[in-house]
C-alpha cells in the first residue's frame, strides 16, 4: 500500500488527548477491529489510554494475541499473561503513570496488517518498588518510549519496545552502571539458555540481509545514510541528507545540532565497536502538515566492545543494540531526529549479563 494512502489518518503529533479521545466515525477499512476505533492511530491512542490512564489493564486480552511475543533489549516475553504481568507491575510502581502520545507513524504493509510506531513520554511518580528504583523514591520522572506493534484483526501480534531506561535510572537517583553490575550479576545465575534470544539476535543482525525501502520511499535516503555510517564508516555522506539545523533528541539527555552533532551521535556507538553491522528491520512513513514527512526506522546494530569510547575501556564482548527512530523530512533533509535505545541494557551485556 502506498505510504501516504488513507491521508486522513494523520498525526497527533502536537493535538491535545481530549481532541484525539473524541469519538468519530470509522474512516478507514479495519477488519476485525471493534467498532469503536475510528483508524489505526485512534486504535493505539485509545487502547493504550484505555489500559494505561483507565486502568483497564484486562483489555490486554481483547488487544494482544494469547502468544504475542515482546522484545526489548533487557528481555523477552511471550503470551498475554507475561505483557498483564508486567502492566500491572509498572502500574502498581508508578499509578499516576500518563504516557503523553508525541505521535504514531504507521504503514499497512499487507491488507489488514500494520505495523504501528508509537512515541510517547511517559511521566510518573515512582511510588511503589520496581527493578530499575527499587524502593519508592517519590522522584518525578519523565522518560521517552517507542513501541512498535504488529496489529492484525484488533490484536497486537508482535511488540518491540524501546526505553530511555538509563535516563530513567538517573532520575530515580539510581548509577546506572552499579545497576547494571547488579543486573548482570543476576543474569549470571540460573539457567543461561533463557538469554539464548539475544545470541540469536546477534547472529540474526550479522547473517541476514538489511531490509531496504524502495527508491520513491521516503524511507530509502534516511536507511542509506546510515548504512553509509556504520556499514562503511562514509559519515559526511551520510550527514549530506540532514538539515544544516537539524536538532537531535537522542537516550541519555543527549540533544545536538547541526550535521556535526549528528555525526558525534553516530560516532558515540561506532567508535566502541568493532566489525560494526547496521541492519534495517522496518520503516513507515506519514505524511504531514506543510509538506513535511515522518518517517520511522527500527534499526539493529551488533558489534564486538572492543573501543575506548562512551561505555569505557572495551571488554571484548559481543553487543547489539536494539533502537527506533523518528524523523522529520523537509524538502528531502531530516530536520529532526528523535532515536530512542534502552543504554543501560548495552551496560548490561558489556557487564556480562544477558548472556554475553
Amino acid at each position: 500500500m502506498p505510504w501516504d494512502a488513507d491521508p486522513q489518518v494523520s498525526s497527533p503529533f502536537g493535538r491535545p488527548i481530549a481532541e484525539l479521545l473524541e469519538p468519530r466515525a470509522r474512516r478507514q477499512q479495519l477488519d476485525g477491529f471493534e467498532p469503536l476505533y475510528s483508524d489505526i492511530v485512534d486504535y493505539i491512542l485509545r487502547c493504550t489510554h484505555r489500559i494505561w490512564e483507565e486502568k483497564n489493564i484486562g483489555l490486554c486480552r481483547t488487544h494482544y494475541a494469547e502468544d504475542c511475543p515482546v522484545f526489548t533489549l533487557g528481555g523477552f516475553s511471550a503470551g498475554v499473561d507475561a505483557v498483564i504481568d508486567n502492566t500491572v507491575a509498572a502500574i502498581a510502581g508508578s499509578p499516576d503513570r500518563s504516557p503523553i502520545a508525541e505521535d504514531v507513524i504507521w504503514s499497512e504493509d499487507t491488507p489488514g496488517t500494520f505495523l504501528s510506531s508509537h512515541r510517547i513520554v511517559s511521566f510518573a511518580t515512582h511510588l511503589g518498588h520496581d527493578a530499575i528504583g527499587g524502593a519508592a523514591s517519590g522522584a518525578h520522572t519523565g522518560v521517552r518510549v517507542i513501541a512498535d506493534c504488529l496489529c492484525r484483526e484488533n490484536l497486537i501480534v508482535d511488540e518491540w519496545l524501546v526505553r530511555d531506561n538509563l535516563q530513567l535510572a538517573r532520575m530515580l537517583g539510581v548509577d546506572p552502571l552499579a545497576l547494571a553490575r547488579r543486573q548482570a550479576a543476576a543474569d549470571r545465575e540460573g539457567d543461561p539458555a533463557r538469554h539464548g534470544w539475544l545470541a540469536a539476535e546477534r547472529a540474526r543482525v550479522r547473517d541476514t540481509p538489511s531490509i531496504e525501502p524502495p527508491g520513491d520511499h521516503p524511507a530509502a535516503p534516511i536507511a542509506a545514510a546510515l548504512d553509509r555510517a556504520f556499514n562503511h564508516d562514509l559519515y559526511g555522506e551520510a550527514a549530506a541528507i540532514v538539515w544544516p539545523a537539524i536538532e537531535a533528541l537522542w537516550p541519555s539527555g543527549r540533544r545536538t545540532y547541526g550535521p556535526a552533532g549528528w555525526i558525534g551521535l553516530l560516532l558515540q556507538l561506532r567508535a566502541p565497536l568493532r566489525d560494526p553491522c547496521f541492519r534495517l528491520e522496518h520503516y513507515a512513513a506519514r505524511p504531514l502538515p506543510d509538506g513535511d514527512i515522518a518517517v520511522a526506522l527500527r534499526w539493529s546494530l551488533a558489534g564486538r566492545h572492543g573501543g575506548i569510547g562512551v561505555w569505557g575501556l572495551p571488554g571484548a564482548r559481543e553487543l547489539l543494540i536494539l533502537a527506533i527512530s523518528h524523523y522529520r523530512l523537509r524538502a528531502g533533509h531530516i530536520v529532526e531526529d528523535i532515536t530512542v535505545f534502552d543504554e543501560l541494557a548495552v551496560l548490561r551485556q558489556i557487564e556480562g549479563g544477558l548472556g554475553a
